[in-house]
């Protein structure tokens, strides 16, 4: 009986070595192998490290400039109309970003992909060499000044009391629907935003948008 619980020992002893001498030869023969995997992994991670400090050195300014004039809203169309990029790099770039910053990326009919920077997190980080906002309510995302970004003219339509009423840059609209700019920023491309203005205008006009002058005129 002792003889079966020692061949029983023995077995379960092979079992557990055999495995290990199998890892130790192949770790010994193959260690060349996988060094050079190691080096070249390193070595690829460096580089794209690199290429992407080279490209948001070149892209920083035209982001920023973007950021800016768009109010946080981004496609990689822009981008690479604006930086001359072609579509995979300013696409990659605006992904990247997007990751760093807490972006939300959303898809809009006719625009493709519609990356939103607009955020009370990002902002400090993204514009923090531009123009300061002066001071931020700490439940408020900052307003953005788009007076300089909009030079289409003004124009003048009825409301239903016989009155007119004008276009509004976006900065003038949060002040006559009492919100902060960003939000108008973003929902000015959701399909209910007309019905969601017409509940907070003091006159209960629905605006939409027109983004081709980036102004705001009453829906009629």
């Amino acid at each position: 009986m002792s003889g079966n619980v020692m061949e029983r020992s023995a077995t379960g002893l092979l079992v557990l070595i055999i495995p290990v001498a199998f890892t130790v030869v192949f770790l010994y023969a193959a260690w060349p192998i996988l060094l050079a995997i190691g080096v070249l992994a390193l070595a690829l991670k460096l580089w794209q490290t690199y290429a992407w400090q080279q490209l948001s050195a070149q892209v920083n300014p035209f982001f920023n400039q973007l950021v800016k004039e768009n109010q946080g809203c981004l496609t990689p169309l822009d981008l690479a109309a604006t930086a001359n990029l072609n579509a995979s790099t300013a696409k990659h770039y605006l992904e990247k970003k997007a990751e760093e910053y807490g972006a939300q990326r959303k898809e809009i009919r006719d625009r493709g992909s519609v990356y939103y920077f607009l955020t009370a997190s990002s902002l400090g980080s993204i514009l923090d060499a531009s123009e300061p906002f002066g001071d931020i309510d700490s439940e408020d995302a900052p307003e953005v000044d788009t007076d300089d970004a909009v030079s289409a003219p003004v124009q003048y339509f009825s409301t239903q009391d016989g009155g007119s009423i004008s276009s509004l840059i976006q900065a003038d609209l949060a002040k006559r629907l009492n919100v902060k700019d960003y939000k108008i920023s973003r929902y000015k491309t959701n399909d209910d935003f007309g019905e969601w203005t017409q509940k907070l205008d003091p006159e209960g006009i629905a605006w939409k948008y027109q983004p081709e002058d980036r102004m705001f005129i009453p829906q009629v």
